[in-house]
């Protein structure tokens, strides 16, 4: 199994999802949209801040929900607040 390091290292963007218990429906929906939509083309993760702390805290997040788009370990672009997933998707789009 591939940990959170190995994959946002890969050529294949990811899309970090940071968020908190309260927002987890609302989050999980979106999360397998977006993962529907993009399957084989970008990595979609979601991180529960309250359950792993040490990724949260690695990315001085200051709102959540967050999201962080990363390809080959480098952090392209962050945004927070709540997104739509046609938003989200114009995000992933720019990292192709």
């Amino acid at each position: 199994m591939k940990t959170f390091e190995d994959t946002i290292k890969e050529s294949t963007p990811s899309l970090v999802v940071f968020f908190h218990a309260g927002q987890q429906p609302e989050i999980a929906d979106i999360v397998e949209e977006l993962r529907k939509k993009y399957d084989g083309k970008a990595n979609i993760l979601r991180v529960d801040e309250s359950y792993d702390q040490r990724v949260a805290k690695n990315y001085n997040l200051t709102a959540l929900p967050a999201y962080v788009l990363i390809k080959e370990g480098q952090e392209l672009m962050r945004e927070s607040g709540k997104k739509t997933v046609a938003e989200l998707s114009e995000l992933i789009e720019r990292a192709f």
